[in-house]
């Protein structure tokens, strides 16, 4: 429905336009139709495509937010089971202990019984029993301590092993941040930023660096900037690329009505981001999602002209996967 909306608001102001053109160069009505019909294909196409990658990034950053969760539960697990260990431990050296006592006294009993007295007889065999008992008990109890000892020593090979990727994980960030900043050098501070935040590495482009206002079609300066940060990601095909469109609080007005608010048009740019990456420098389409947060995620107070200028900006965030990570904490 809200394609037909936007159809007759499009119609609107391309049919004069159209007119014009017909007039002009004797385009057939045909033609005309065929032109127009490509062109809402084309649109429908995109939002289709929008909606499944949007899709597509809510299911990894959910993954990307279970993961420390998922990794601290393991941890305060693996310390009570520590602590079970230590319990269980304590009980049997008091067993052991009652064992020992038990038997002394069996074997002092033993030495004073005579053959003739019935009652300490009966005593000593009743102690043999419950001295027969104590070691059952004592061997159950060895056995479960030694399967928690087990299962402790395997917990805490994982944890070792998570800490290990983690910290293999934040030093790929790490080198991959250097590595960006290394090739970005030509461009100033006020066009770009180059930081890692949550084990990702941002690369936070501004609007005058990528876009003419109003615009979504990426600026000569800011295909430059694509080209090179392109070279470096097709270096790393072991991170997802997640391209996010960012506005101001000013509500965008149109005159054509092709796009309706700050949302569509970051997702727009966003999209156009994502083709620059994937066509003209062949990075992975695998590789890259796009979004648009519109006015939704500022970095900065809407207040001012250099807060507004500061949260009109696109947004790339090179992840590394986590499917290892999440597969060892599941085991």
């Amino acid at each position: 429905m809200e394609i037909y909306k936007n159809y007759r608001v499009m119609k609107k102001y391309i049919f004069p336009l159209f007119a014009l053109f017909l007039f002009t160069n004797c385009v057939t009505q045909k033609e005309y139709d065929k032109t127009l019909n490509d062109y809402f294909n084309e649109v429908l196409k995109n939002k289709n495509l929008s909606q499944t990658l949007d899709s597509l990034k809510q299911d990894r950053l959910t993954k990307n937010e279970n993961l420390s969760a998922r990794l601290s539960k393991l941890q305060i697990d693996s310390t009570n089971l520590a602590d079970l260990v230590a319990s269980m431990q304590n009980d049997l050296d008091e067993q052991i202990a009652m064992y020992k006592k038990a038997q002394e006294e069996y074997q002092n009993k033993l030495k004073i019984a005579g053959d003739k007295n019935q009652q300490t007889n009966a005593d000593l065999i009743q102690m043999q029993l419950d001295l027969e008992k104590q070691k059952l008990a004592l061997q159950q109890k060895e056995k479960e301590i030694k399967q928690a000892t087990e299962e402790l020593k395997n917990r805490e090979a994982k944890i070792a092993e998570l800490k290990k990727l983690l910290e293999d994980q934040k030093n790929k960030s790490n080198a991959l941040r250097d590595a960006i900043k290394n090739a970005l050098t030509n461009f100033s501070a006020g066009d770009l930023d180059v930081y890692t935040k949550d084990g990702k590495v941002y690369v936070s482009m501004s609007d005058k660096l990528m876009f003419k206002s109003g615009s979504t079609a990426v600026e000569s300066k800011g295909v430059e900037a694509l080209g090179i940060l392109a070279s470096v990601i097709k270096k790393n095909p072991d991170i997802i690329v997640n391209i996010e469109g960012h506005t101001d609080n000013i509500p965008y007005l149109s005159s054509s009505g092709f796009i309706k608010d700050n949302w569509q048009l970051s997702l727009m740019r966003a999209n156009s981001v994502l083709h620059v990456l994937t066509e003209k420098y062949q990075v992975s389409s695998y590789q890259v999602i796009a979004s648009g947060r519109g006015e939704f995620a500022p970095k900065a107070s809407n207040s001012t002209p250099e807060g507004r200028a500061s949260n009109r900006r696109t947004e790339i965030i090179l992840a590394p996967k986590v499917d290892k990570l999440l597969n060892l904490i599941g085991d």
